[in-house]
């Protein structure tokens, strides 16, 4: 399973390249950042908090269970 910030990031950005989705951060503090994901007509199809340090199993869990409706069940393994 990914577990650091540049992993999840660039797998973030591969699935949505494949899946035709624009990213869109739209907010970051010094330990997250908020991940917007749009469909072609920019409708928000997922949101999630994605950690930047001081990443726990829970956190990687929420991610994954936020995302798995667009990038499917194992996204992050």
């Amino acid at each position: 399973m990914l577990c650091t910030y540049p992993e999840i990031r660039d797998r973030i950005y591969k699935l949505a390249r494949e899946r035709q989705l624009r990213v869109d951060w739209v907010e970051s503090t010094r330990s997250s950042r908020v991940l917007l994901l749009h469909d072609r007509e920019q409708i928000v199809v997922a949101r999630a908090l994605v950690r930047v340090k001081n990443i726990t199993q829970w956190d990687l869990d929420e991610l994954q269970a936020d995302l798995a409706h667009v990038f499917g069940k194992d996204w992050l393994a």
